[in-house]
């Protein structure tokens, strides 16, 4: 039987593809950080706590950070 998504990762990589991540948010037992990713339509965006952190979607490629405003 065929690993169809071991041969996507491969090719993904073999052509310099940027990672696929969907988005999510995680809180840590340990620490009570939470950590979420967003997607936005030229953005992927980590956020850890306050802050964000921009990546462009198309490349990859680190774009900036930011912190979240408190209300």
């Amino acid at each position: 039987m065929v690993d169809v998504t071991a041969k996507v990762r491969d090719l993904y990589q073999e052509f310099g593809c940027t990672a696929v991540i969907r988005p999510f948010t995680h809180k840590d037992e340990t620490t009570g950080e939470t950590v979420s990713v967003t997607i936005s339509p030229q953005y992927s965006i980590l956020r850890v706590g306050d802050r964000e952190y921009y990546f462009m979607r198309e490349s990859g490629a680190f774009d900036g950070t930011s912190i979240v405003a408190r209300e």
